[in-house]
């Protein structure tokens, strides 16, 4: 039976979750509007994203641990109210140079953490594991929710209101507001006892992660899709806002509903796992990508919607599955190994423009499929090769894993 306890901590989190991709995302179906407003490079105005998502993987180095000394719900709060605020800060900064706006969403990324690092864990403090399990399923489906909400109030806003400045503005209205009501659901934590924060400790817990191949190639395949697949979308923008689609940004913003796909595929990951295995499933995920990527080098409009479709759902696929293979694999320090693997998921979105930026500016989009399947074919085959498969015992905690994720 599900409590009263259960429905305020899922729903509150589940809000607070919506809070943080809103803020993350606002920007992507922008970033044309960036670079017409203040005369910048394709790579200068990704920086609106992909400063924010390394700011937000740094955060998660620190806050993850950090939670378990000051406080779960302290850290929730914080970020709760200071993402929105940081997001109407730089709609009011909006004739500042260029710069500063890096650097606010740089920091806007650090207080972002703050969710993402203390959510599940929070879940799991108040909820016994039955009703944790379907606690954390609800909150993954509102981080899709809230991806694709955010660049769609933000893409049709700035069309209506006509400037990007009113889309942040929106954003943080609606974001404040949900905060209130986030306040007042989230429940107090459960009384427990809080150890010093030992900054060593938890660089040591990391090191004993990175020794280990396997799980070195789990987080290559998370960092390397993920980058793959936000800088796909982001040059896509581009793409489509010139000559001869010339599309504006609400169609644009409309071009992420593509990740419905990806919501679903993430939502059979558990079943795929057990009828293939893991590494079969990450493996074909890529796969997928690599046959989106080609079909979007056709040109034709159609058929890059439909490759885009495509890339959604080999990428949840493989980053459903590599996610819990993490987990599974990390015999010690599972929160680190977790945290490690969020970690590069965002490190691989922010650093992936400067790897791609290259072959958009000299073969424009047929350089950025080029990249991405050579990128992907290497992971692929390096994913088939490394990953060993879970062993038969522990599968049915392993597709709890999935159904997770």
């Amino acid at each position: 039976m599900l409590n009263s306890t259960f429905w305020r901590a899922t729903l509150a989190v589940s809000l607070a979750s919506l809070i943080t991709f809103f803020n993350l995302y606002l920007v992507q179906p922008l970033l044309p509007m960036f670079r017409e407003r203040y005369q910048l490079s394709t790579l200068e105005a990704s920086g609106m994203l992909s400063y924010a998502m390394l700011g937000l993987a740094l955060g998660l180095a620190v806050l993850a641990s950090a939670s378990d000394s000051f406080g779960r719900r302290k850290i929730l709060l914080g970020s709760l109210w200071l993402s929105p605020l940081l997001t109407l800060v730089i709609a009011f900064a909006g004739e500042l140079d260029f710069n500063y706006l890096l650097a606010l969403r740089f920091a806007q990324g650090l207080v972002l953490a703050g969710i993402p690092a203390v959510a599940v864990a929070f879940l799991g403090e108040l909820l016994e594991p039955p009703k944790l399990i379907k606690a954390v399923g609800i909150f993954i489906a509102a981080n899709s929710i809230g991806g694709i909400g955010g660049r769609l109030i933000s893409g049709w806003g700035a069309e209506l209101m006509g400037s990007w400045q009113w889309a942040f503005m929106a954003i943080a209205a609606l974001s404040l507001m949900v905060a209130t009501l986030v306040h007042y659901l989230l429940p107090d934590e459960p009384p427990r006892e809080r150890k010093p924060w030992r900054l060593l400790q938890s660089l040591s817990n990391y090191g004993l992660h990175l020794k280990r191949w396997p799980l070195l190639v789990a987080f290559a395949v998370g960092g390397g899709g993920f980058g793959i697949f936000t800088q796909q979308f982001n040059y896509l923008t581009f793409l489509l806002a010139e000559p001869p689609y010339k599309l504006p940004s609400s169609w644009l913003s409309m071009l992420f509903l593509a990740y419905l796909a990806g919501t679903f595929t993430a939502t059979q990951s558990g079943r795929l796992a057990q009828r293939w295995g893991m590494r079969r499933g990450i493996s074909c995920g890529l796969l997928v990508m690599i046959g989106a990527s080609l079909l979007s080098a056709t040109g034709n409009l159609l058929l890059i919607l439909a490759a885009l479709a495509l890339l959604s759902s080999g990428f949840f696929l493989t980053h459903s599955q590599a996610s819990a293979y993490v987990n599974q694999r990390a015999t010690q320090a599972k929160a680190s190994a977790s945290a490690l693997y969020v970690m590069s998921y965002y490190l691989g979105a922010a650093l992936g423009a400067f790897v791609i930026e290259p072959f958009y500016q000299r073969w424009a989009w047929l350089g950025v499929v080029g990249v991405s399947v050579v990128t992907l074919s290497v992971l692929a085959l390096v994913a088939f090769i490394s990953l060993q498969e879970p062993a038969r015992s522990k599968r049915s905690g392993q597709d709890k894993g999935l159904a997770a994720s």
